[in-house]
């Protein structure tokens, strides 16, 4: 990998470098504990801040074209869940440079230590990269992780069974150190929550995010963690082959795990048809998830609604294309949810972040099945139906509009972007 010239290519048999001693050790209790042994040596290597931008500007450029970074940045804008000049690539490259202490490359197959970590007493750290390195061996992390713009839910699944096994084999190996049973317990599980939580002092980058990007970030080692520890529970050591060969699908299944167990699936929500005068080309389409519209209804709603609610989520999907003179983009959504009163419950807090995502949103109908009127990015036609809620936001003629409102209401299933998710490089 050409970014990483300046580093070392593979691991010397001998290092002056105090953390780097300790890999051998710490590789091999995480294989006493996985009961996956290691099939070579981990490359290993130093950078500076400096170093890791331009390592992560160089991969987002590689991995993402500029048209995905703009979609993915777009969709968050269109549901209210970034202001509207958020800048999602550098403030992906502004998170991952403040937070990165060491991380393990998926793509080079090589662990990185940034050179003011000050690790040299803190091995589980380092044994959080190791997890991955091993499991990498192993699973292929690099295509397990690889993301699917069309199903961002399940690359925040899979997210978090990395990261969430990492960190609590990180637990693990602190108390086999120890010459205790490597299981940890609640209260250390707990800990790993808190800290995540509280780290918000420690990194301003983070603290000064929008709340979406500040929990995509966290979920996969709070939930992670959860997750995991209730699989190695249920299974023991098979638990460590299981969730890469037997992947949660969506982030319904990390937050309950009886869902993983149970092979529940998301149910696809039908979109409502756009049939407008001037359609143009897609721009993004894919699904959201539980995670999603907690987040959705916590900004807007309140965090006791977010959590009594969105457990009863059941499919979401949605759409966004060019449409109109302008080309504008107008984005079509559908959830579906577990019952017609939980879908009435979200039907109306969904008015309600209409209301508060936009500066300006003037209903012309406000019925109990039928929410239309215009906003600050044009017409907008939001509809309950049974157990499901649909919305269509950003038209920009009145035609097609009011076509929507009285037209028959076919619908089309379709698939969600967000494929860049703020996670560790």
């Amino acid at each position: 990998m050409a970014v990483l010239c300046w580093l070392a290519a593979a691991r010397p048999k001998t290092s002056s470098d105090p953390v780097f001693a300790q890999i051998n050790s710490i590789v091999q209790t995480l294989s006493e504990i996985t009961g996956l042994p290691e099939k070579h040596p981990v490359p290993y290597g130093r950078m500076d801040k400096l170093q890791l931008r331009h390592f992560l500007t160089k991969r987002i450029k590689k991995t993402l074209k500029p048209e995905e970074i703009q979609a993915d940045e777009l969709a968050l804008k269109m549901f209210g869940l970034v202001p509207q000049d958020f800048d999602l690539r550098k403030s992906t490259i502004d998170l991952l440079t403040e937070q990165a202490a060491a991380f393990y490359d998926y793509d080079s197959k090589k662990l990185f230590l940034l050179d003011d970590s000050g690790f040299e007493s803190e091995t589980t750290t380092l044994a959080h990269e190791l997890a991955h390195a091993l499991a990498d061996q192993h699973f292929n992390l690099g295509k397990f992780m690889d993301e699917t713009p069309s199903n961002d839910d399940e690359n925040l699944a899979h997210t978090a069974v990395v990261e969430g096994q990492a960190s609590w084999l990180m637990l693990a190996y602190d108390l086999k150190q120890s010459g205790k049973p490597a299981v940890p317990t609640p209260e250390m599980l707990k800990s790993v929550v808190d800290s995540s939580e509280t780290s918000m002092a420690d990194y301003p980058v983070l603290r000064g995010s929008p709340l979406y990007i500040q929990q995509s970030l966290l979920f996969p080692y709070t939930e992670g963690t959860m997750f995991f520890d209730a699989v190695y529970r249920k299974m023991g050591e098979p638990a460590f082959a299981a969730v890469f060969t037997n992947a949660p699908v969506d982030s319904a299944q990390i937050i309950h795990p009886a869902r993983y167990f149970a092979h529940e699936k998301e149910t696809k929500a039908d979109l409502p048809k756009l049939m407008l005068t001037k359609q143009g080309k897609e721009i993004t389409e894919g699904s959201l998830g539980e995670f999603d519209h907690q987040m959705l209804l916590q900004q807007y709603v309140g965090e006791k609604e977010a959590e009594s609610l969105a457990q009863h989520l059941r499919g979401g999907q949605f759409q966004i294309i060019a449409a109109g003179n302008e080309r504008k983009p107008v984005l079509a959504y559908a959830s579906a949810w577990d019952s017609e009163e939980t879908a009435v419950r979200f039907f109306g807090d969904y008015r309600r972040i209409l209301q508060i995502k936009w500066k300006r949103c003037d209903p012309s109908t406000a019925s109990r099945t039928v929410f239309a009127g215009s906003g600050d990015n044009g017409y907008f036609v939001t509809r309950l139906a049974g157990s499901t809620v649909t919305s269509i936001e950003g038209i920009s003629e009145l035609s097609d509009w009011q076509r929507l409102q009285t037209g028959p209401r076919q619908q089309v299933a379709v698939r969600l972007p967000f494929s860049l998710r703020a996670g560790q490089p």
